[in-house]
């Protein structure tokens, strides 16, 4: 007769590389993520496979579509100029896909505050394998505005503060890729050396309105995973101390 295994839903999983930790989260915060830009709302969510298809969806379908560009004229009052530029052989895509981030992102958001119940529980189990012959990850409690503040200057590095490299890729990745494809830096350039009207000029209006999205939610992940973790660090404590130094018949006084 086979041994059984005892199958455990784990709220925590600490990696050589990254830290990911299941925690309650609103539906309608990671629905509005994910509406902000679509695949956020997954990505908080640790989802970074499905995060990866939308966010390069949102991305590659946008710009077929000219959707920002057509933003753009829309917000400096040329109507006419932004319905004249929006390509209906993409827009129509672009709006299921939009749709379906919100919807699922929501849906998955309450499904994983069961899981996360349900887990915590059965003795709030998690699983720890933190190092290995390239890399350490040391489980230790973060400063939220600091996390904030490294995001600030380089989007991403407060995911690597918090060590969720996984998410360091992401966000710096699209980082580099749409801040180039923007030309943000030689406008910032142009800024400090008093070119206004040239930073105006060479800015590419399709891709700069992505960096806003990016640019917040890198700072918000960042400082909710260094909240977070810290919550975790402080259960964890407080269970390893329970189970190895409390005695047994310990009454915690009301």
């Amino acid at each position: 007769m086979g041994i059984q295994h005892e199958k455990k839903r784990y709220v925590a999983i600490l990696s050589p590389y990254t830290t990911s930790i299941l925690h309650y989260r609103k539906p309608f915060v990671v629905a509005w993520w994910g509406a902000a830009f679509p695949g956020f709302g997954h990505f908080m969510l640790s989802k970074y496979l499905t995060a990866f298809i939308l966010i390069t969806w949102e991305v590659v379908i946008n710009s077929l579509a000219h959707l920002n560009e057509a933003i753009y004229l829309s917000l400096t009052g040329r109507f006419e100029e932004g319905i004249a530029v929006l390509d209906q052989h993409w827009i129509i895509l672009y709006v299921c896909m939009y749709v379906f981030s919100i919807w699922d992102s929501y849906r998955l958001t309450i499904e994983m505050n069961k899981h996360y119940t349900l887990a915590y529980h059965e003795g709030f189990p998690l699983l720890i394998k933190n190092t290995s012959s390239i890399e350490i990850n040391v489980l230790d409690k973060k400063n939220p505005l600091l996390a904030i503040i490294w995001s600030l200057l380089t989007p991403g590095l407060g995911n690597l503060y918090v060590t969720r490299v996984l998410s360091v890729i992401f966000v710096l990745t699209w980082w580099l890729i749409i801040t180039y494809q923007a030309n943000v830096f030689p406008a910032i350039h142009m800024t400090l050396v008093g070119n206004f009207q040239g930073a105006t000029d060479i800015l590419v209006p399709q891709w700069f309105l992505f960096i806003p999205s990016l640019y917040c939610f890198a700072a918000y992940d960042s400082y909710v995973s260094a909240v977070e973790l810290n919550k975790f660090i402080d259960k964890y404590i407080s269970r390893e101390l329970k189970d190895k130094y409390q005695d047994i018949q310990f009454k915690m006084p009301i």
